[in-house]
């Protein structure tokens, strides 16, 4: 838990020092943003924090959301996730490298870390000749619990 609350204060001075570097106002509304963000694990899509922001200001509006996300992105704070022509964004900031299963059925995405998979592709990588210098995999199917529902609905 100390770990997060610190990540939490270095998100917000991050936050902070990029606002000022691009000459970018603090407003009440970025910050309601912000918090709601940083209080998530999800990866949301700007619907999503749209939903939670207005539940305690219901005066943001669906721009704001996404323009305030976009700053969070340059800022290295979140990540933009395109998954199937939705754009969702997570948290970026001391984050480890992870991947994402996708459930194409309800939409849910499990993070997962894999040594061996992050040591087959350098592997491969040098064989060919190649320099990676980052990747995303994105593995879609169908969770656990789509999976009962399909095997279900086939009964």
């Amino acid at each position: 838990m100390a770990a997060e609350v610190k990540d939490a204060r270095e998100e917000r001075e991050v936050w902070s020092a990029y606002l000022v570097q691009h000459g970018l106002k603090r407003s009440e509304q970025r910050e309601a943003i912000l918090e709601v963000f940083l209080r998530t694990e999800n990866h949301l899509s700007v619907e999503d924090l749209l939903q939670l922001v207005q539940k305690r200001r219901p005066d943001v509006g669906r721009t704001t959301v996404y323009r305030t996300l976009k700053l969070l992105s340059a800022a290295g704070l979140a990540r933009e996730l395109h998954l199937d022509g939705e754009t969702r964004f997570e948290r970026d900031w001391n984050r480890e490298h992870h991947d994402h299963f996708i459930c194409r059925a309800c939409g849910d995405i499990f993070e997962f870390k894999s040594d061996e998979i992050e040591k087959l592709q350098e592997e491969i990588a040098e064989r060919i000749g190649f320099a990676i210098d980052g990747h995303r995999h994105h593995i879609y199917g169908l969770c656990r619990r789509c999976q009962a529902k399909a095997a279900a609905s086939r009964r």
